[in-house]
């Protein structure tokens, strides 16, 4: 009887990016002001000042926080509800993808 032939056994390992908002990119130089930062985008030559509850998130993407973490960090942090705070969270996050300062 021939042999029958074997699979072939490749796992695929993933990263559960549930969490997992994005980290800066690269191309992105930083300074921390009191309270605030500037970012500077080599890729497009532009600067962007982040207040400070985007230089808060910002300090945070930088630390390889993820979305959790970073939202119990902004609730624990700031006056502000869960609700309001994970729908800012959100959209600082989406902004800082669509001018290119974080990868993911």
């Amino acid at each position: 009887m021939p042999a029958t032939p074997r699979q072939s056994f490749e796992p695929i390992v993933t990263a559960d990016d549930s969490n997992s908002i994005g980290a800066p990119s690269p191309q992105v130089l930083v300074a921390h002001l009191a309270g605030e930062a500037v970012l500077l985008n080599l890729s497009d030559k532009r600067y962007y000042r982040l207040n400070e509850s985007a230089a808060f998130i910002w300090k945070e993407l930088e630390k390889g926080e993820g979305r959790d973490q970073i939202l119990a960090s902004i609730v624990s942090e700031f006056d502000v509800d869960r609700s309001l705070a994970s729908e800012q969270l959100e959209r600082v996050v989406l902004d800082f993808r669509n001018k290119g300062l974080t990868l993911g």
